[in-house]
């Protein structure tokens, strides 16, 4: 008996986590974080800025990576704990302005990559963060959410889909 109670929790914390990192992924990342980034990345002052990345040292790379990185996760951990508070405007502003930033660093490692593998320590971490991630989303319980969640956007997206006719007209009228 105690050993089901303990699964029934475990499975609600595991979704409670399943459900968060699914949110933050879907929502913040593909629908801000992605084009702030693609935007990043297309910039013609960057293509200098990724030559120059491309001469500093392994070292140096690692630290200037790690500092941001480092501020991004903890910034939103502390946006999260402030959300989970109940303050959720100020934890969803604090979300929200992080989001420049973590794109500033994905952008980085995506440049700095080839280098920062270079460290044994560094390549097993991402290696074992990027197994991490495929066992989260293989496993039942995520399939189970995304599949929610798609039904509830599609849901969604018809019921919005009026008004999303009206403002695009509402553009094409303003643009012309």
């Amino acid at each position: 008996m105690l050993k089901k109670i303990i699964a029934k929790i475990a499975d609600i914390v595991l979704g409670v986590l399943v459900t968060v990192y699914i949110v933050l992924e879907e929502l913040v990342w593909e629908n801000i974080a992605e084009p702030i980034y693609t935007f990043i990345h297309g910039l013609a002052i960057l293509q200098k800025a990724e030559a120059f990345i491309d001469r500093l040292n392994r070292h140096v790379l690692l630290v200037l990576f790690l500092a941001l990185f480092i501020q991004v996760e903890l910034l939103g951990i502390f946006a999260l704990k402030l959300i989970g508070t109940g303050k959720v405007v100020a934890g969803t502003a604090l979300y929200a302005g992080k989001i420049p930033v973590a794109a500033f660093t994905f952008w980085l490692f995506r440049v700095a990559k080839e280098k920062l593998m270079t460290f044994g320590w560094f390549k097993q971490a991402y290696d074992l963060i990027l197994l991490i991630i495929e066992r989260i989303k293989s496993s039942a319980i995520h399939q189970s959410i995304v599949a929610r969640l798609r039904t509830g956007k599609a849901w969604l997206k018809t019921r919005l889909s009026p008004a999303r006719l009206y403002i695009n007209r509402l553009i094409e009228i303003l643009r012309s």
